[in-house]
């Protein structure tokens, strides 16, 4: 077993990863083709009626500016590929670049499922992209996903030649995935080259995530003919699935090519981990596949990869708060790597990740009771607790969450970034100042009120208040209520320094 620090740059093999390739310093504040940069008037006219443009934490001595995107997701952004990418280079145009340094390499880390949506990309998500117009987005609120389960079908149907054809290639495909693994071309334009082209025009690496299969290029034409988007008319080339797994995947991306040989989307790409474990959702309504979880292909998965002087290991959501044991409560002998899936977070301080990129897609209304209690005071047990919990060595955590009720699923949060030992004002996520006996977990008393270790922090669509009030907003904003707040997410971007 792996007991204590394991030294960096171990473990970096594995699992078809392309991972181990730390980078030089990026060029300072490249300019992007003017071709492909939105106007400020564009990008203005995309914005939600919620927006607010970046705050952060500079510090003297930075190796690296992090930047976490916090996205509002919108139908109207995947109505083409042009559309998808515009907005996110608005993002970058909007939130990264007034905040980005000469000289100093810039991290952007957009949210988990940041491809998501892309699937109802051109005419193939037309009926998709109605129905999000429509009551039928949300038939049962958010009670019941009837909304998605519906989508899910017009896309099946939608890419019906697709589906039939990876049926055929991969038999006995589970039916809940094989629309994601049909849109593999799809995302493959639409998510993959969007963020790889971003991360070299701009100079900077790039975190995103989506729920794709690994892909290949053909130029084969009866390939081009069985899995090319009906809506592009002339291509040369498709990109086809190489496996029917598929993976909750979060890419890093940095500012050159390396690999010239790869697929458009991948040659510049550093490190690809796949999610472990996944949640009740992505198991038993997606049925997505799991990341590995056991031997040396389970250890570089959590290994990370060493950028700029750190090493940024990811836990996409749920292996955030993959602990093993409560807050401060380490047992004696305790082997952190036994038990990757359960252990996730303890495996990767063993393996000498100090930089947690916590990509976020969190299904549920932020102010909500669930199992655990107030969901922002559990959530500490995440961004908070990396970087305070005394039996590890983390130095940051950095925290991207997307926001946006996607049909009848709210996603919400507060991005966030956070630092050992950092001496910033207080500062807290909204209800933190309470604690509820009976319903939060007694150990979360530890997560109560303001921290110091918070460097930025997002605000919520209103100012903190009473839970009881908190909820009544919540309920508001969630899919169906058919109130002014429905929908009415914040959509900003929180950004700090990293020393060494």
């Amino acid at each position: 077993m792996i007991k204590g620090r394991i030294a960096r740059g171990a473990l970096l093999l594995a699992a078809g990863l392309l991972g181990g390739c730390g980078q030089s310093r990026a060029p300072v504040l490249p300019a992007p083709p003017a071709a492909e940069r939105p106007s400020l008037a564009e990008c203005a006219a995309l914005r939600p009626p919620r927006w607010q443009a970046a705050t952060g934490q500079a510090q003297a001595g930075a190796r690296l500016r992090a930047v976490a995107l916090q996205y509002k997701q919108d139908i109207r952004h995947v109505v083409d590929y042009a559309a998808f990418r515009r907005k996110m280079r608005c993002l970058m145009e909007e939130q990264v670049v007034p905040v980005m340094q000469p000289g100093l390499p810039t991290l952007v880390v957009f949210n988990e499922d940041a491809g998501l949506m892309s699937i109802a990309t051109g005419t193939r998500g037309a009926l998709v992209r109605a129905q999000a117009q429509t009551p039928l987005r949300a038939p049962a609120g958010d009670a019941l996903p009837l909304g998605i389960l519906g989508a899910l079908g017009l896309l099946n149907t939608a890419y019906l030649p697709q589906v039939l054809a990876y049926q055929l290639r991969f038999p006995l495909t589970d039916p809940r995935k094989q629309v994601f693994l049909a849109a593999t071309d799809t995302f493959a334009r639409a998510f993959s080259q969007t963020f790889s082209d971003i991360a070299r025009d701009y100079g900077v690496y790039v975190v995103a995530s989506n729920n794709q299969a690994p892909y290949r290029t053909s130029r084969d034409p009866l390939e081009i003919a069985l899995f090319k988007d009906p809506d592009l008319a002339d291509v040369d080339e498709v990109y086809v699935a190489t496996s029917s797994h598929i993976a909750n995947v979060t890419f890093l991306w940095g500012p050159r090519d390396l690999h010239p040989e790869a697929p458009r989307g991948e040659t510049n790409l550093l490190f690809a981990n796949q999610k472990l474990p996944l949640t009740d959702i992505e198991l038993n309504v997606l049925g997505l596949d799991e990341g590995p979880a056991t031997g040396e292909a389970g250890l570089a998965n959590a290994a990370g990869v060493e950028v700029e002087g750190f090493r940024l290991g990811f836990a996409t959501s749920l292996p955030a708060f993959q602990w093993g044991y409560p807050y401060g409560e380490r047992p004696e002998g305790f082997e952190p790597c036994a038990d990757i899936a359960a252990r996730y977070m303890p495996c990767m301080d063993a393996l000498g990740v100090d930089v947690v990129i916590q990509a976020e897609a969190n299904p549920g209304r932020w102010a909500a009771h669930y199992a655990g209690g107030w969901q922002p005071l559990e959530w500490m047990n995440s961004t908070w607790r990396t970087v305070a919990e005394p039996s590890v060595g983390f130095r940051y955590n950095i925290t991207a969450h997307l926001v946006g009720n996607l049909l009848d699923l709210a996603f919400d949060g507060q991005s966030a970034i956070t630092e050992r030992r950092a001496q910033a004002p207080p500062r807290h996520y909204v209800g933190n100042l309470e604690f509820e006996p009976g319903v939060d977990v007694d150990w979360y008393q530890a997560f109560q009120g303001g921290k110091r270790e918070f460097l930025a922090l997002a605000p919520w669509v209103t100012d903190d208040a009473p839970r009881g009030r908190l909820l009544a907003t919540g309920a508001q904003l969630a899919p169906g209520s058919g109130d002014a707040l429905e929908n009415d997410y914040l959509e900003t971007a929180v950004w700090a320094d990293l020393v060494r």
